[in-house]
């Protein structure tokens, strides 16, 4: 990785034919490129591989993006992180499980939480963490660490909760039957109480909710070695007319919610940003040194992606992804037709 040497790649947009120069690479060595990476509080927050042969071997990176000063701290096991509550959280898959709570400012270790039983997905609303556990809606109080079951006796007899996501006061439920086809979508008020359910028939089990950007409720349809992630309308709970729906091989392909938009590529492909509000291609990005190729397997695999109202931040992979000591982070102004 070289500041230097890569300073002036672009990202163009395909559509416009504008380009936008790399305002900074920040080099930090070899990076979970399919791992997750979040902007908080002004900086940007990855999972580091310090030593790729060792598994455990993690750190947690932080960037800022105004000094692009780093800071890092060890964390073995690290597998994903997300912001939430006024914290940066890590879930870490080491020899015991767990939840940990870090400051965004230090880094400091606020609190760990054991995760005996590998629960992932959570989700940070009204000041707890969500999650779904044996097939029940759960939530964590991170200041005294307890966890509650939260009841839901409208739920239709023989749907349990399988994936939740929020956006505003509500949550986004979906709900499937362990034993047949049967699924819905349901918004939920926890303080109200208040609820919404849709049933859904072209879902089944093993469907997820992969967040609300506008008007759009992001869904994964279960798919088998295929896997895809298709735009809802957040009103009425279906599948939008003529909305975005992509998807290939799993493992192949990335989808963020970010900064109001969907972020999308598949290996090789340029970066598409979905409009939030209407659910469609807003316009594909050329990512500098990303290599595309019939062979699936030959392509530069997708790497993290993450944006404010400023910065797209993605990986910068210097040799087609084949490399992977000379990864760094590559930080682009946002182009405005993200937002079109």
């Amino acid at each position: 990785c070289s500041t230097a040497g890569t300073g002036n790649e672009a990202v163009v947009d395909l559509d416009s034919h504008r380009s936008f120069a790399r305002l900074r690479t920040v080099c930090i060595g070899t990076l979970q490129l399919q791992g997750s990476a979040v902007i908080d509080a002004g900086a940007l927050f990855v999972i580091h591989d310090v030593s790729p042969a060792q598994y455990e071997d993690t750190e947690i990176v932080r960037v800022d993006l105004t000094t692009y000063a780093v800071r890092s701290v060890p964390l073995g096991g690290a597998a994903w992180i997300f912001a939430g509550l006024g914290d940066i959280w890590v879930e870490t898959d080491s020899t015991v499980s767990s939840l940990v709570e870090l400051s965004p400012s230090s880094l400091r270790v606020v609190n760990r939480f054991a995760d005996p039983d590998g629960t992932w997905g959570f989700l940070p609303f009204g000041g707890r963490l969500w999650f779904i556990d044996n097939y029940s809606l759960k939530t964590l109080n991170p200041i005294s660490g307890r966890i509650s079951v939260v009841a839901l006796p409208w739920l239709p007899t023989g749907l349990s909760p399988e994936s939740i996501t929020s956006s505003g006061g509500q949550l986004y439920l979906l709900a499937a039957s362990q034993k047949t086809p049967a699924t819905a979508i349901a918004t939920y008020n926890p303080v109200s109480g208040a609820h919404r359910l849709v049933s859904e028939t072209g879902l089944g089990g093993g469907a997820g909710l992969l967040g609300v950007t506008g008007r759009v409720l992001w869904v994964e349809p279960p798919g088998g070695n295929m896997h895809e992630v298709t735009a809802y309308s957040m009103q009425s709970l279906r599948p939008l007319v003529g909305g975005f729906s992509d998807g290939f091989l799993n493992g192949t392909w990335t989808a963020v919610p970010d900064a109001g938009d969907l972020w999308f590529q598949i290996a090789g492909d340029p970066l598409e940003c979905v409009s939030g509000r209407t659910g469609r291609v807003d316009t594909e990005l050329r990512l500098p040194n990303t290599f595309g190729s019939q062979n699936i397997a030959e392509a530069t695999p997708p790497g993290f992606v993450a944006a404010d109202a400023t910065n797209l931040v993605v990986a910068a992979n210097e040799t087609h992804g084949a490399n992977p000591s000379e990864s760094g982070i590559a930080v682009y102004a946002l182009d405005p037709r993200c937002h079109a």
